[in-house]
């Protein structure tokens, strides 16, 4: 996932695992500031049935939330 946000608490994450009963495991993040902006890097493993990460995804994606799925199953 990859987003720019000018609201860095905001857990996203955490809203996946409630929101959609997800769970979620993040194995890198990174997060650079540009223009006094944050621009946050997440590589999270989702496990859980494939209609329900393919939400999760739609989810992000709605919210402007780049989500790139690297590998499935």
């Amino acid at each position: 996932m990859q987003y720019v946000s000018k609201e860095v608490s905001e857990a996203l994450v955490s809203q996946i695992t409630k929101g959609f009963g997800i769970d979620v495991n993040i194995i890198f993040g990174d997060i650079d500031i540009v223009a006094d902006t944050p621009v946050e890097g997440i590589v999270a493993i989702f496990d859980d049935e494939p209609v329900r990460i393919d939400a999760a995804l739609n989810y992000l994606r709605q919210r402007n939330i780049a989500a790139e799925v690297l590998k499935e199953g």
